[in-house]
């Protein structure tokens, strides 16, 4: 990672007041959306849709839940658009309005053909379902031992397990098999991939596995919990969801061809040293697992 990078993660971990700073920046700044990074979400979320298809799970009717929904709630409306009852979505701050609904289904919008095909529902149709207000519970922040058990069919996360440690993932894989119907689902897409070379594309996509856990550049840059990234593998979360009493119905994820070059010289910590490198150059998962 670039100093100037891990500058910037030390003097935001440790800045004071950082809510109301961001409130504040909100204010004086309305939140544009990276049209890229949303129309990754969207295709992302369209394959969360197909994954479920293809493992015999029925979103018409449904309650769902999105765990993390962060600043856009395209995820939550294409699953309304796909049939969804109820929609249920949680943070750990309150980042979406009504600015962000509206920009939302301008996106969708933008798709529509794309979600058309996916859905196998006529274009109109779609469109005219997006313009409906949309309704879900936001909750922020939310608890989730307080949240009412066997009251939700499918839990669904985009880019968000990767940046909660390993004990807390541990924590939330118990929650939503309690909170989960007998035979309810899970599906969550995770970005194995070294952030910090989304910011410096000189590096390996897998780069970070250089570090050592108690090494100082990696305990700085970790400081930032809006950075933080826990490195597990798609080894680990498949483990992780078996042992929390899950079966696995979908296990998606390729070894990129670069990171398998890459690790062919890469200096690796101690951590992933004589881990299987198919499993270390996965930089994208795709679960989907039932209530055992």
């Amino acid at each position: 990672m670039r100093l100037d990078h891990l500058a910037n993660a030390v003097v935001r971990g440790v800045l004071p007041f950082q809510p109301t700073l961001r409130r504040v920046k909100r204010w004086l700044k309305p939140y544009d959306d990276n049209p890229a990074n949303s129309d990754f979400c969207i295709t992302n979320g369209l394959e969360q849709l197909r994954v479920l298809k293809r493992a015999d799970v029925a979103v018409r009717g449904t309650t769902v839940l999105e765990f993390g929904s962060g600043w856009l709630p395209l995820i939550p409306m294409l699953f309304r658009l796909a049939g969804a009852e109820r929609l249920v979505m949680t943070d750990i701050v309150r980042l979406m309005d009504d600015r962000t609904t509206a920009r939302a289904r301008q996106l969708l919008a933008g798709r529509i053909a794309d979600i058309a095909a996916v859905l196998e529902q006529p274009e109109a149709a779609l469109l005219a379902e997006l313009e409906q207000p949309f309704v879900a519970d936001y909750l922020v922040p939310w608890d989730p031992e307080q949240h009412m058990p066997e009251s939700v069919d499918i839990v669904l996360s985009r880019a968000v397990l990767e940046h909660v440690p390993e004990p807390q993932i541990r924590f939330f894989l118990a929650q939503f098999r309690r909170i989960l119907r007998p035979d309810g689902v899970m599906c969550h897409v995770i970005d194995n991939s070294d952030h910090w070379q989304h910011k410096d594309r000189s590096l390996s996509r897998i780069d970070f596995l250089r570090y050592e856990d108690d090494a100082l550049v990696w305990r700085l840059a970790q400081l930032n919990e809006q950075a933080f990234q826990n490195r597990l593998r798609h080894g680990d979360y498949a483990a992780m969801m078996e042992e929390a009493g899950f079966t696995l119905l979908s296990s998606e994820g390729d070894p990129d061809t670069r990171c398998l070059e890459d690790l062919a010289t890469l200096p690796l910590s101690n951590r992933f040293r004589g881990r299987d490198p198919r499993d270390l150059a996965i930089l994208s998962s795709t679960f989907v697992a039932r209530r055992a």
